[in-house]
């Protein structure tokens, strides 16, 4: 079993955002902790910056919160909630025109080449 912390589901169920929960946990936990936390589960996380942001929440809503309420299995996703990069597709690359016409793009000098030249070290 995998275990996640999912701090967005919560704060959607409970109506509060994460502007609201960063404010609250002003100088203790980072914004884009929070942030993060709530755009994403997380399946690592350090257990001081959990018990703040549970703290924190406890203060919004005015009831004890318990972490086992955040927490989800992560092995019971269904196929179709995992994403699929697309296929690469020939059809849809770039193609280079100058006045209208078809360029032939040729392909330049490496970067360590451009860097050799600009430091006299060419051979």
């Amino acid at each position: 079993m995998t275990l996640r912390l999912n701090l967005g589901r919560y704060l959607q169920e409970h109506d509060i955002s994460a502007y609201r929960l960063v404010q609250e946990v002003k100088g203790r936990v980072a914004p884009n902790t929070v942030y993060s936390l709530a755009r994403k589960p997380a399946q690592r996380i350090d257990l001081d910056t959990v018990a703040k942001i549970l703290q924190a929440l406890e203060r919004v809503r005015g009831q004890k919160v318990e972490i086992t309420e955040m927490l989800e299995d992560a092995t019971l996703e269904t196929p179709a909630q995992t994403v699929t990069p697309p296929a690469y597709d020939a059809s849809n690359r770039k193609v280079f025109k100058y006045n209208g016409y078809r360029a032939n793009v040729a392909p330049g000098p490496s970067a360590q080449e451009i860097l050799d030249e600009l430091r006299g070290h060419v051979q």
